[in-house]
């Protein structure tokens, strides 16, 4: 007879050993670059042998999707914070979370710059495949975008005559632009206040309902 709670014991660990090899090819990716590493390297960093990671995954290229959507969620953790799921209720409290968000950027490329150089920078000359999945997921992005330019043209601060989607695709290119900006430092004279003041204003102007 089946023991379900031993069932469920072994695919927790099975789980739990999966998310250590992610996180594991997540650093080594970050840090050297994906063509730099192979599967003995990231089966070392997770501390398993070069078998178990078979267990788990095909090949290196294989384990690049996973990785891919643990940088995505990583990030929306990072520049979204705990107020991810939150309305603003007027046009002030829309700007001042962009300003945040903003703010964000830079303190995620500070911190880690070898995440936003590899999201903007390396994946896409890998191959197509790292490119559809980075659209997947950023497509996820896009669809909480919707979200907040419906709930803000519902709230009045937003503009009632504006396309939803793209209004969504203005708030992303925002944060494109902002880690951009972050990844260069100053050396084209834009301040992180500056880019800050000047993009939330942008979104004002674009989006805000005006008087």
């Amino acid at each position: 007879m089946r023991d379900p709670g031993r069932d469920a014991r072994r695919a927790a660990r099975a789980e739990l050993r999966r998310v250590e090899l992610v996180r594991a090819a997540y650093d080594l990716v970050m840090a050297r670059g994906f063509r730099t590493i192979g599967v003995d390297d990231i089966a070392v960093a997770a501390g398993v042998s070069h078998g178990t990671f078979y267990n788990y995954f095909e090949n290196k290229r294989d384990i690049l999707d996973a990785v891919i959507d643990h940088c995505f969620e990583h990030i929306r953790e990072r520049l979204l914070g705990p107020e991810a799921d939150a309305a603003p209720d007027t046009l002030a409290e829309f700007g001042a979370r962009y300003e945040r968000v903003i703010d964000r950027c830079y303190d995620l490329v500070a911190t880690e710059p070898g995440l936003v150089n590899f999201l903007l920078l390396e994946a896409s000359s890998i191959d197509d495949r790292v490119i559809e999945r980075c659209l997947r997921n950023a497509r996820r992005y896009g669809v909480q975008a919707v979200e907040q330019v419906r709930q803000g043209m519902a709230h009045g601060f937003l503009d009632a005559r504006l396309d939803a989607d793209i209004a969504a695709e203005v708030l992303l290119s925002v944060l494109v632009s902002a880690l951009f900006s972050a990844l260069r430092a100053g050396a084209d004279g834009l301040t992180q206040e500056r880019v800050r003041v000047q993009l939330t204003a942008f979104l004002a102007t674009a989006l805000g309902a005006g008087d």
